[in-house]
């Protein structure tokens, strides 16, 4: 199972087509971890064939939920925009979450860096910004790869046009 992870788009979705469009025929689910939540309705619309899952971030309005709890092949994914964990500030809020409700993989966004890190076999994921990077980084997504037994997951970011992996 491949999903493939966006953050943070506020409003453009430009970029997100190009990415689903160059890895459609290789994902299964669609994750936008908020921060213009509305974004995910048009994509829908757009690949109405693949699974779409999305949260509301802190500049959304929407009664959508800002965290949600999956599982997928054994494995607990905790997804959260992040603001609510003062990721700014650092991940072990998120860390604590994932062993509180027994997540092995945690997805947030909200601050446009991609970042990753795995400990005491949990993985801490960000995709960073799909529209908005900060602190003169490429614009970020990430594909998720869960098969029975591993985890693994790339980055990718966009040069202009293409798209190629960090």
């Amino acid at each position: 199972m491949k999903a493939i992870i966006f953050s943070d788009s506020h409003g453009n979705i430009k970029n997100i087509i190009m990415a689903i469009e160059k890895f459609k025929d290789k994902i299964d689910i669609i994750i936008h971890l908020g921060d213009y939540i509305t974004d995910t309705e048009k994509i829908k619309d757009i690949f109405p064939k693949i699974e779409l899952i999305g949260i509301s971030g802190n500049n959304d309005f929407s009664s959508v939920s800002s965290h949600k709890s999956l599982e997928i092949l054994g494995n607990k994914i905790f997804m959260t925009h992040g603001h609510e964990y003062n990721v700014y500030f650092g991940i072990e809020r998120l860390f604590y979450k994932a062993i509180e409700i027994n997540a092995n993989i945690v997805l947030y966004g909200h601050t446009h860096k991609y970042f990753s890190l795995e400990e005491d076999g949990i993985l801490i994921l960000n995709p960073g910004s799909i529209s908005c990077p900060r602190g003169g980084i490429i614009c970020t997504f990430a594909i998720l790869d869960i098969e029975e037994g591993r985890i693994t997951h790339k980055f990718f970011g966009f040069f202009g046009e293409d798209i190629k992996q960090i």
